[in-house]
């Protein structure tokens, strides 16, 4: 009995020694290997900024455990690419050159990829290299590819950075913001065609008392501020940034501007004044723009996506906008969504205030998922003066009498715009040929503004918002 019990130990101890063997019967990988991507797209980065992590997944198809010779990035120590091969990191050690990787039959091999990119001189530079796996009479290579942006950060560790001076940024750098920037002392921040602005988390640009903000796009080389997070899923969603703040008594004049994913688009505060033209303001967890006591001229706005309602105007003011299309379908969240807010109120910290109210849209599109494109909010003690002439607008509200109201002209009510594509990526808010708004425009508030947003004539049977095709 004793010696059949030292024989079962052998034998046990035999298989554990064995089983434990990680290099124990692995031959040279001599088919090909597959790949859960051929080609390895990273996101967009900043010069001398890592990227995030990506993963390549590394099958062996074979039957049996093999040990592929030979994994290595192209340019070696010369890459820009950083990798880690089942665990372990490339670098000046092994020259980014892995060999004798084993992967057991059917099983898979991660390989974590990331980027360090080196300054570069130019706008903008792609940076790719083929990551090569060798094996037995085969040599694969994985195309890995990213863009790297020239950048000029503003970062303070107070939390708010001042400029004093006039300042003017061009698109031979991305501008990158990082906590507050303030414009203060009367200065002026021009923004030319073409520059991309990126803010961190939580970034706003702050445009002080008596100070102004120039924004100078064009059709083809359209301006574009948003948050610093280059993946899909931050580019599509709202609060990754604050807002672009415009303080009291201060201008700004914007054109063909992209303005997306941030708390609000633009707030300002009273007396200051806005002048908007062919500009997209998309994806906000609050507002697209919020006013409080301003004063804004807008034509060819569109708006679409935010939280609360693409347009909230408070505490009066003066208004006047022309063919913008005020599209709402958010549905992040309960907020009610609505296309425009209007209201000669304000209040702040319990203390209510009244001004009057002058506002007029022409030849505009408001329209939501919700039921109600439009809310009304209206207090006696100071004047509500609206006009909505030649307008499309969406409107289930018992609060709203639009048929027989002087207020409202020419209304088409509760006709779906027919929109081509409404989401937070990439949306396409021009019309569809079956459209309601094709054609409805009057001709009269066309002609002033003769080209939509896309430098489209529209002298002749105008469409409805800020497209004619």
């Amino acid at each position: 009995m004793k010696k059949l019990y030292s024989v079962v130990c052998i034998l046990l101890f035999s298989i554990i020694i064995f089983s434990c063997r990680d290099d124990y019967n692995y031959d040279l990988a001599s088919q090909p290997l597959r790949f859960s991507k051929d080609t390895l797209i990273l996101d967009t980065v900043f010069s001398e900024n890592r990227s995030n992590t990506y993963v390549l997944k590394v099958y062996n198809q074979q039957n049996e455990d093999v040990t592929i010779p030979r994994i290595y990035l192209e340019k070696n120590l010369d890459s820009q690419f950083k990798i880690n091969v089942d665990g372990v990191s490339g670098g000046n050690a092994n020259n980014n050159n892995f060999q004798n990787v084993s992967l057991r039959a059917h099983d898979s091999l991660y390989i974590f990829i990331e980027l360090a990119p080196k300054t570069i001189t130019s706008p903008t530079a792609l940076v790719d290299e083929n990551l090569i796996f060798e094996t037995v009479g085969n040599i694969q290579k994985v195309k890995l590819i990213s863009l790297v942006e020239n950048a000029d950060f503003y970062f303070s560790t107070s939390g708010t950075k001042e400029i004093k001076s006039d300042l003017i940024w061009d698109s031979s750098k991305s501008k990158v913001i990082y906590g507050n920037l303030k414009f203060v002392n009367g200065s002026k921040l021009t923004i030319n065609k073409g520059t991309k602005v990126y803010l961190h988390k939580n970034a706003a640009l702050i445009i002080d008392k008596g100070c102004q903000l120039i924004i100078n796009g064009t059709l083809n080389e359209k301006v574009l501020i948003r948050g610093d997070r280059h993946d899909i899923e931050h580019d599509t969603l709202p609060a990754n940034w604050n807002k672009i703040h415009l303080m009291e008594n201060t201008k700004a004049n914007i054109n063909y501007a992209i303005i997306k994913g941030g708390n609000q688009g633009l707030f300002l505060e009273k007396n200051s004044e806005l002048n908007i033209f062919n500009s997209q303001i998309l994806n906000f967890m609050d507002a697209g723009i919020h006013s409080i006591k301003g004063s804004i001229k807008g034509e060819n706005i569109v708006m679409n996506n935010c939280g609360k309602s693409d347009l909230i105007i408070e505490n009066g003011g003066n208004y006047d906008f022309t063919h913008c299309t005020f599209s709402n379908y958010w549905n992040l969240n309960l907020s009610p969504g609505y296309a425009v807010y209007l209201s000669n109120y304000y209040s702040d910290k319990g203390s209510l205030s009244y001004n009057p109210l002058n506002i007029i849209f022409k030849n505009c599109i408001l329209w939501t998922r919700n039921s109600n494109s439009l809310f009304l909010d209206i207090n006696k003690n100071a004047a509500f003066n609206y006009t909505f002439d030649t307008n499309l607008i969406r409107n289930n509200s018992d609060k709203i009498t639009i048929q027989g109201n002087p207020n409202f002209k020419d209304i088409i009510v509760n006709q779906n715009p027919l929109f081509y594509k409404t989401g937070y990526n990439n949306p396409k808010l021009n019309l569809k040929p079956a459209s309601p708004a094709i054609g409805k425009g009057n001709l009269t508030y066309s002609i002033a503004i003769p080209k939509d947003i896309n430098g489209v004539s529209r002298t002749i049977n105008p469409n409805l918002g800020a497209y004619q095709k």
